[in-house]
């Protein structure tokens, strides 16, 4: 698999598309709601990828500060090598293998869930600015360690890609819940959350 920033960007845009539609016209209630006690709700999705942000943002900040301080600079294509591609396959919607999300990563609704979509977008704005400042870097040329666990190191490369499969799996389960909301004018119980 072939990417550059430009493709990755592409990506990104894409999922901002895709949670825009999937919250237009859904109510507080609707975005909340849980098919199952054991599942997320559309809000709990959108937050749970925001919290995701926030806790890589710092190793990627980092990671570009490095690659321009090593003068790690090419204009790609680049390619995705095998552990790479493990690692894009595992988070891509359906999961073949689903574990439970670290506790940190785990999504706490605050506030109104009509915020959720646009907290998202203001996430994934800082995510699509840092993409824009490892323009011109060499996406492959770098490892760094994850903020979740040290043991697992990717390059910039490896981690835009598995964050917008990331995102793209996590939309791919809000819209099952969406898709199973009560219909209108039926009882809109709410799940606990």
């Amino acid at each position: 698999m072939l990417a550059d920033i430009k493709t990755l960007r592409t990506e990104l845009s894409a999922v901002n598309t895709d949670a825009t539609a999937l919250c237009e016209g859904l109510t507080g209630d609707q975005l909340v709601w849980r098919p199952h006690p054991a599942k997320w709700s559309i809000a709990e999705n959108l937050i749970h990828l925001c919290t995701t942000t926030e806790v890589f943002l710092p190793a990627v900040d980092h990671a570009i500060m490095e690659s321009r301080r090593r003068e790690l600079l090419a204009d790609g294509p680049f390619r995705l090598g095998l552990y790479g591609r493990l690692l894009v396959w595992y988070v891509e919607p359906p999961p073949a293998i689903r574990l439970p999300a670290p506790p940190v990563l785990r999504p706490q609704l605050s506030g109104p869930p009509e915020r959720a979509l646009e907290n998202f977008l203001v996430r994934q704005a800082a995510m699509m600015r840092r993409m824009e400042d490892a323009t011109g870097l060499n996406l492959t040329g770098l490892r760094f360690p994850s903020p979740l666990a040290s043991y697992i190191r990717m390059n910039l490369l490896e981690f835009f890609s598995v964050f917008n499969g990331h995102s793209r799996r996590h939309l791919w389960q809000a819209a099952n819940v969406r898709r199973d909301l009560p219909t209108a004018g039926g009882p809109m119980s709410k799940s606990p959350v």
